[in-house]
C-alpha cells in the first residue's frame, strides 16, 4: 500500500489482525504505541506486530509504503515494534514483497521473498529512533509536555513539582520505566524533535532553539553523538 500525506496528517487509535511494515520515501512518520515513539525517516522501516495498539502522524509532507503481513508472512520478525535500518537492498527487496503481495498474494514466490525479506530485517541494526514513555501517570504528565515543548525552560525539580513529585522520584521513575535518566530521555526527545524540523528545511540554528538548545554547538555535538552524523549532513541526505 502506498501513502501520501499531508504535514500534520494523523490516524486515531488503532489495530490490526496482521502486523505492519513502514518504510518511508520522502518526508517522517511518528507512530506512538502505548509504550513508546517512534520517528521513521529514510533508510529506516518499522515494524508493528500484529494487535498492537498504535496510532501516527505525519511532522512533514511525508511518501512512505505499507505492508499487512498476517502471522505466517510475519514468522521470523520481532515480537515488539521496533525501527531497524534499511540499506539500498533491503528497501528494494520491500518493494518487490509489497507488490507482488498486491498482486498475487497466493503466489509461491512470495513465500521466498518474505523469507529473504525476513532475514534481512532480523540482520539489520536497531537504530536510535525510539523513545520509551513512562507508565506512570504522573511522569507521563512531564513526559507529555515535553513532547509538545520541547523548547521548555523548566529544570527537573520544576517538572516534577508540577506533577507533584520530588526530583528524585521523577528520576527514579524515568530510569525504572524507560531504561533511559530523566536528563538522556529529554535529549533524546528533543533530538527525535528536531528531525520534523530539519525535514521542512529549517536552518539548523533556528531548529537548535526551537528544541530547547540554549547554543548550535551543542545541539549540533548532542545530533552527531546519537545520529553518527551533523544535523547539515542529514538534511542533505534526506533532500537527496
Amino acid at each position: 500500500m502506498s501513502l501520501i500525506h499531508p504535514r500534520r496528517h494523523e490516524t486515531q487509535w488503532h489495530q490490526h489482525a496482521t502486523g505492519q511494515l513502514y518504510w518511508v520515501r520522502r518526508g517522517m512518520i511518528m507512530v506512538e504505541t502505548e509504550q513508546a515513539q517512534y520517528a521513521l525517516t529514510l533508510g529506516s522501516v518499522g515494524w508493528f506486530p500484529p494487535a498492537w495498539r498504535h496510532r501516527a502522524w505525519m511532522p512533514a509532507d511525508s511518501e512512505c509504503h505499507s505492508l499487512h503481513l498476517d502471522a505466517q508472512g510475519s514468522v521470523g520478525l520481532p515480537a515488539y515494534p521496533c525501527v531497524r535500518a534499511a540499506d539500498h537492498f533491503l528497501l528494494l527487496l520491500l518493494d518487490r514483497v509489497r507488490l507482488v503481495h498486491e498482486q498475487v498474494p497466493g503466489d509461491p514466490y512470495l513465500v521466498h521473498l518474505l523469507a529473504v525479506m525476513t532475514d534481512e530485517i532480523g540482520r539489520a541494526g536497531e537504530l536510535p529512533l525510539q523513545l520509551p514513555l513512562p507508565a506512570d501517570r504522573r511522569a507521563r504528565q512531564v513526559a507529555e509536555l515535553l513532547l509538545v515543548q520541547p523548547d521548555c525552560t523548566l529544570n527537573q525539580e520544576a517538572l516534577a513539582q508540577q506533577s507533584g513529585l520530588s526530583s528524585r522520584t521523577l528520576s527514579r521513575l524515568f530510569s525504572q520505566q524507560t531504561g533511559l535518566s530523566f536528563s538522556q530521555w529529554r535529549q533524546q526527545a528533543r533530538l527525535i524533535h528536531s528531525l520534523a524540523h530539519l525535514l521542512q528545511g529549517d536552518a539548523v540554528a533556528l531548529v537548535a532553539g526551537r528544541c530547547g538548545y540554549e547554543n548550535v554547538s551543542a545541539f549540533i555535538a548532542a545530533f552527531r553523538s546519537r545520529f553518527a552524523l551533523t544535523p547539515g549532513q542529514f538534511q542533505a541526505r534526506q533532500m537527496r
